[in-house]
């Protein structure tokens, strides 16, 4: 599966949402990933939704046909107090695809 449609991450920090998802409020997980091709840390907001177990950290598909261009101005992630997101750092409005051989 690996070619241009997608990038192969590695997931270093995963916050799930503590917060019951609402329509009037936009909740997201965030996923702290290393891109494998470039090394990059990228920062990944995906949707409010059930919570899975993660089968894996690494390896972990982004499907670049999956990033959302149409995204809100403000999320509401739960993050420990003293995480830091660094300004100019790279981010996506996506989900991530595990692929189990």
């Amino acid at each position: 599966m690996p070619d241009d449609s997608c990038a192969i991450v590695d997931i270093l920090a995963y916050f799930p949402s503590t917060e019951k998802c609402e329509s009037n409020r936009k909740n997201a997980k965030l996923y702290v990933c290393k891109q494998e091709s470039t090394g990059d840390t990228l920062y990944v907001f995906a949707d409010c939704g059930r919570e899975k177990t993660l089968p894996f950290f690494r390896g972990v598909y982004l499907v670049k046909g999956s990033i959302k261009s149409n995204v809100v101005k403000e999320l509401v992630v739960s993050i420990p107090e003293n995480f830091i997101i660094p300004k100019k750092a790279k981010y996506v409005f996506s989900d991530l695809l595990w692929v189990e051989d």
